[in-house]
Parts: C-alpha cells; sequence; structure tokens
C-alpha cells in the first residue's frame, strides 16, 4: 500500500512544503527513509517504530520505504516523526483518514506523545498561503499554528487517538494567546 502525508520544513526563512510518501511492500522486513535525510531523520525509524508500538498500535513486520520528496532538499531534525508514523499507519490500513489538505509535524518521544519542533509559524504560513486548512503540531505549538488566518491548528495525535473519527474531527486549539507566545512569535 502507498500513503502520502504532508509535512514542512524551514529553508532559510521560508517554509517548504515536504511531501512524505510511505510504501509497505512484501518482503523481508526492513525500514528505509530516502530523500537526503540527515541523521536526526534516520534515528526517526527508531523513535516511530516505538512510539507506534508503545501506543497500542501494530507495527508493520514488511517493507517499509519511506520518501522525502522533494529530494533535492535537505531533511534536517526530527519534526517528520510524526508524518512518518501517520504514513505508516496508512499505509498499513491501521487507521483511515483524508489528510489531503492537511500538514503533520513533530518529534515523537517512544511513548508516543508529540513533542516541540521549531519553526511552525513559517510552516503555517506556507500550509496556508498553499490552501492547505489543517495543521497537526506538538500541543505546545498548536497556538502559534493558529495564529495564521484560514488554518485551523490541532494539538498532537498520540496513536491511541489515531482514529479514523479523531482524523475527520480533532478537538479545536483555543487561540487566546497568553503574553509569552506573542512575544516570541513578535521577536521572531
Amino acid at each position: 500500500m502507498l500513503a502520502t502525508v504532508n509535512s514542512c520544513s524551514v529553508v532559510g526563512l521560508d517554509g517548504v512544503l515536504i511531501k512524505v510518501e510511505v510504501d509497505i511492500a512484501n518482503g523481508l522486513p526492513s525500514f528505509t527513509i530516502v530523500g537526503l535525510p540527515d541523521k536526526a531523520v534516520q534515528e526517526s525509524k527508531e523513535r516511530v517504530r516505538s512510539a507506534i508500538k508503545n501506543t497500542g498500535l501494530p507495527f508493520p513486520r514488511t517493507r517499509i520505504t519511506i520518501n522525502l520528496a522533494p529530494a533535492d532538499i535537505r531533511k534536517e531534525g526530527p519534526a517528520y516523526d510524526l508524518p512518518i508514523a501517520v504514513g505508516i499507519l496508512l499505509a498499513s490500513e491501521t487507521i483511515f483518514g483524508d489528510t489531503d489538505k492537511a500538514i503533520f509535524m513533530g518529534e515523537l518521544s517512544l511513548d508516543g506523545s508529540v513533542r516541540h519542533v521549531s519553526g511552525v509559524l513559517p510552516m503555517a504560513t506556507m500550509a496556508q498561503r498553499m490552501g492547505y486548512t489543517t495543521l497537526f503540531v506538538p500541543a505546545q505549538d498548536a497556538q502559534e499554528g493558529a495564529l495564521v488566518e484560514g488554518l485551523t491548528a490541532y494539538p498532537e495525535l498520540k496513536g491511541r487517538d489515531m482514529s479514523s473519527e479523531r482524523l475527520k474531527s480533532p478537538p479545536q486549539v483555543d487561540i487566546t494567546c497568553s503574553c509569552r507566545v506573542l512575544q516570541a512569535v513578535a521577536k521572531r
């Protein structure tokens, strides 16, 4: 099966769309990430595997190939953990949902919780400019993502929360930002 999940990267000061393509095929179990990933992205294999298992969902014992497109942009940092995990779960038909107009970003901990990532505001701005309507981000970054008009930011999904119903209608973020969040945005 093949699944595609949208994510972002920051190049300079601008957000860039990254397509996380996941292919699950028969064969000896393997997990390969291609598309110019750095060491942190390569290490996501272990974080994703543990996060999926520790949330009670099955991790496929098949040949898994992840392509981070476009291949000419260097992918850095752990922000691709969440889209890779969602892609694996969609491709293995463990979860179902329409992710075409959504962007996913976040580092996974081994228990499946989602950790802070840097650069949410430029990535959210890029998502809105390209016509995306939904942003799945770590809980502490949801208010920053919600600052972009026309974009709905949802706090983290944990593995046990990744049901089809949750992907269709996740809880909304309260966009009343604290002074601390507004000050951080103003500094940026």
